[in-house]
């Protein structure tokens, strides 16, 4: 699904790669607070137009509007925005990382990726936030994009490492989420 290259010095954080046609779908929700701050709808056209180098421009739209209305959804379930990149950057968050986890675990909505995706995004209406993740996916898959869905250990991995840097987790803590 991703990359993630060993802890970096200067960061203290593990990079996590997007695949360059992924890039457009993490934008549209890189761009909400945009979007929100400045109420111009013109600022969906720059990953609509990215995405449409790699699928037709409807099939762009539809999902650029979808991942708006799931970005909406999870800002409003947050309290607050989802902690970003640069538009256009390969490079992605942790919570960009449980965004695409998410609406790839929307293939199986009762998985423990999905409700661990939604844990760590901080979600407390998974069924509802999972509907529109459903959605999503159906729209990306129509469009030929490929979004693969992690590994519960791959999620717990990457997710619990960059958390343990941040001072979030302890190792203990960790090891007792492999063992459930």
């Amino acid at each position: 699904m991703f990359g993630a290259d060993i802890p970096s010095v200067a960061g203290n954080v593990i990079a996590i790669l997007f695949p360059p046609p992924i890039v457009p779908l993490i934008d549209a929700f890189r761009s909400l607070e945009v979007l929100s701050e400045h109420y111009d709808v013109h600022v969906l056209d720059g990953p609509e137009g990215d995405m449409a180098r790699f699928i037709d421009r409807d099939t762009a739209r539809a999902i650029v509007s979808d991942a708006m209305l799931l970005a909406f959804a999870l800002s409003r379930q947050r309290g607050g925005p989802l902690s970003h990149r640069p538009l256009r950057s390969r490079q992605g968050s942790v919570d960009e990382y449980c965004v695409l986890a998410l609406i790839g675990a929307a293939r199986d909505p009762g998985s423990e990726l999905a409700f661990e995706a939604a844990a760590a995004l901080g979600i407390g209406s998974v069924d509802f936030t999972l509907s529109i993740a459903i959605d999503l996916l159906r729209q990306i898959d129509q469009g030929g994009l490929f979004l693969e869905q992690p590994s519960l250990a791959e999620f717990r991995a990457i997710v619990s490492e960059n958390l343990l840097l941040d001072g979030g987790l302890t190792e203990d803590s960790i090891a007792s989420s492999f063992l459930n």
